[in-house]
């Protein structure tokens, strides 16, 4: 089929749209004029003789304005337009500009659609496909323009944060957002934004896409097929639901927040959705089929430099299998349980203490298919992680900031980002990926991972499962079992050879040391230099393995601590000023003033008869962190605070127990060998990270170190005092009023790690 000259495709476009035909020519003059291969002041001249004006325009006086051409003037000036273009231009040119000019108009109305908070994102979507199906891609468009319909399409579906729209302007591509159109499950109202969690994820994965075109990332890596219910279906399923006297919970005292929290949740999942969201949710699940999904929160304050709200609001798994009524019920029963968590204590402690409170905070949902392989009934990843581009704390001198590290676990990825109480990742220093955290065969035995997350397909639910049962029902079908396993036995560890048949049950211990020592470490920093190069900031990402394929969950900006400059542990304080030091997973920190030191001893803690007793402790530090001046009290008290499980081994707090010391200190008595902290990485332990609350775990028991007995049990204890409703807690937990124990003194603390020094110590106040 013979293709139409240029003059054929111009007086079509003149015919279907004039004035965009006469774009066309403006444009022509401008690229001739810029050529040098005409002077707008000669056409003047020309079109003045050829309608008999007089005068011409070199002759008018310069210092009065040049007069108003006729109407028939412009018309006259595009005939030139196309006269010159034939003389200067070839045919190609002339045709090029003609579908600059076209897909210029659809860049613009793409934006101006997108700027229209109203307009209903079908008809966006529609037009965003129309402009990339028109001379396909962006190449042909003005850089300008594919910059300015960018930053549109991100103020409208992603956020209007400045910072945010200068970096993703630049990486997230017209077509990446025609991908993310195509999954928007639509609401009534046209408002929202795809919250934080979503918009991180979407400009990392253009960052890497633009990097892997440049040449520079090399390894294959993907996402998990996911879809967006926007910022605003959490309005419409308040008022849908008669709800609004929620939304001002929070402006109530944290203690009324939390005492309500339970009817609050109650009434979310007693709701039902809207019947345009219950609609596309029900499309959404018929395109997925029966596979299992985890429902994530994505709110418009989450995952921001320095507030990524780490573990605030909720990420819940569901099996998605049987009829299409009952999926789409369990479906809305989770993301209403996410929509509730924004009216949790934690969130709106987190948002009260950094001046967010009074911003409307919005709910989008993140909807993910579960990154795994179904083996023994059960669906997981054959590993999963959390990684950071930077190293926060170090576990031998050796490792530097910048080598960025991991948390990797078997299973899903929630033992990597949640404190358990007794189970440990593995943690790798991607640039030195064989230091291990710990060294003898019997401690990486004893602090190893124990259980497994897993989706129970037989049981329709998400579970914990031991590691011995775990592998009898995935037998010999688990893929790099070399990679993750290594084999404890005769107080050595062993690297796994062999079939399953030989080895004992008992003996399996996940190591990763197989995992280690491949490539994947270095392309895991890879891509997290990256994605820190494109953001201008370190980051950390959520990944899954399915055995064949790397997958990227979540991305965000990491928070680092306060970035304190080194100063020495000083070495002239007096014996009887020496509260406590530490030699082990030192960060860099100065603490200074502090007059209160509130102890929980484990040896008290763990005598306990009760629950109930333990779980009053956890209250007592939650009414000590509302009645004590903020940032000039510590805790101190049994590792592992704020752990999931066992409250045995750590005080059972979340982060609005917490959120006003300035110290959180874990306290690990010797049981035959030391207890290991392994807290970097978690969402609690970015949770102290992000409020500049300085972190240290210290081992009394280790004769290197200082531990002032008489400071702390001699001490008087002002519980009662300051929090009389617990005096009864006097046994357990001990207040100490610093200037009372040491008059004229107040207690300082010097963190340095690059000696990976700590000294609490009595001092003047500075």
């Amino acid at each position: 089929m013979t293709q139409p000259t240029w003059r054929e495709t111009f007086d079509d476009l003149r015919q279907r749209r004039p004035g965009l035909a006469q774009r066309v020519c403006r444009r022509l003059l401008l690229d001739m004029q810029s050529q040098g291969l005409i002077d707008l002041d000669d056409i003047d001249e020309e079109i003045a003789v050829a309608l008999n004006l007089s005068g011409a325009s070199s002759r008018f006086d310069p210092n009065r304005p040049k007069p108003r051409p006729p109407e028939q003037g412009r018309s006259a000036l595009y005939d030139l337009a196309l006269k010159y273009a034939e003389q200067h231009l070839s045919a190609d040119e002339i045709a090029a500009t003609v579908v600059l000019t076209e897909k210029r108009a659809l860049a613009l109305e793409v934006a101006r659609l997108a700027e229209d908070a109203d307009t209903p994102l079908a008809d966006l979507r529609e037009i965003v496909h129309e402009f990339l199906a028109f001379a396909p891609g962006e190449g042909s468009s003005l850089p300008e323009d594919v910059i300015g319909t960018r930053a549109a399409l991100v103020r409208r579906l992603l956020t209007d944060h400045l910072d945010f729209i200068g970096v993703a302007k630049r990486f997230v591509r017209v077509s990446d957002f025609a991908w993310v159109l195509d999954r928007i499950v639509p609401t009534y109202g046209q408002q929202g934004r795809l919250g934080g969690k979503s918009a991180g994820l979407i400009l990392a994965h253009s960052i890497l896409q633009q990097a892997r075109y440049e040449g520079r990332l090399a390894f294959d890596y993907r996402l998990p097929s996911s879809y967006f219910l926007p910022s605003n279906g959490i309005l419409e399923f308040i008022e849908y639901n008669n709800l609004e006297e929620i939304i001002n919970v929070k402006y109530k005292d944290i203690d009324e927040v939390r005492n309500e929290y339970p009817l609050v949740e109650r009434l979310f999942k007693n709701g039902s959705m809207p019947p345009t969201i219950h609609d596309g949710l029900e499309k959404m699940l018929l395109e997925i089929g029966e596979r299992p999904v985890v429902v994530r929160s994505s709110s418009l304050l989450e995952d921001r430099i320095g507030h990524a709200f780490s573990g605030k609001y909720k990420s819940l798994f569901i099996r998605n299998k049987g009829t299409i009524e009952a999926r789409l019920d369990a479906l809305e029963n989770a993301i209403s349980e996410v929509y509730a968590s924004v009216f949790h204590p934690d969130p709106i402690e987190y948002r009260r203490s950094r001046g967010l409170i009074d911003f409307q905070e919005q709910m989008g949902i993140l909807i993910q298919e579960v990154v795994g392989r179904e083996v023994g009934s059960m669906l997981f990843p054959v590993f999963a992680g959390v990684a950071f581009s930077r190293c926060e704390m170090r576990w031998s001198p050796r490792i530097r900031h910048t080598d960025g590290m991991a948390r990797l676990v078997l299973g899903l990825g929630t033992r990597a980002v949640d404190r358990t109480v007794d189970d440990y990742p593995v943690l790798v220093a991607l640039e030195q990926p064989t230091l291990r955290a710990v060294q003898q065969p019997d401690e990486v035995y004893r602090y190893s991972q124990g259980d497994v997350d897993v989706i129970d397909l037989k049981e329709s639910q998400f579970d914990s499962i031991p590691i011995e049962a775990f592998l009898r029902r995935v037998g010999r079908k688990l893929p790099q079992m070399n990679r993750i396993f290594s084999i404890y036995r005769d107080r050595q560890l062993l690297p796994m050879v062999g079939v399953m048949a030989q080895i004992d049950p008992s003996e399996p211990v996940v190591t990763f040391d197989g995992l280690v020592k491949s490539d994947f470490p270095a392309s895991l920093k890879t891509m997290l230099d990256l994605l820190e190069e494109g953001l201008g900031d370190p980051v950390d990402i959520e990944f899954a393995h399915d055995g064949d394929h790397l997958f990227m969950l979540q991305c965000r900006a990491l928070s680092l601590g306060s970035s304190a400059h080194r100063v020495p542990v000083p070495a002239n304080v007096e014996e009887e000023d020496r509260v406590f030091s530490a030699n082990r997973y030192v960060q860099m920190a100065q603490i200074f003033d502090i007059e209160y030191v509130v102890l929980v001893d484990p040896r008290d803690y763990e005598k306990l008869p009760t629950r109930e007793a333990m779980l009053r402790v956890g209250r007592a530090v939650s009414a000590l962190n509302q009645h004590l001046p903020a940032r000039r009290f510590i805790l101190m008290g049994p590792g592992r605070w704020g752990s999931r499980g066992d409250i045995r081994l750590g005080v059972p707090v979340t982060y609005s127990d917490i959120s006003h010391t300035a110290m959180l200190v874990e306290i690990a008595r010797q049981r035959g060998s030391y207890l290991p902290d392994v807290s970097f990485g978690t969402h609690f332990f970015n949770d102290l990270v992000e409020s500049k609350i300085a972190y240290l775990p210290v081992y009394p028991d280790d004769k290197r170190v200082v531990w002032n007995d008489p400071f702390f049990d001699g001490s008087a204890n002002a519980l009662a005092e300051v929090v009389p409703d617990f005096a009864d807690m006097a046994q357990v937990i001990r207040v100490i009023r610093v200037p009372d124990a040491a008059p004229g003194k107040l207690l300082h603390v010097v963190m340095d790690a690059e000696a990976d020094r700590a000294l609490a110590f009595l001092a003047p106040p500075k």
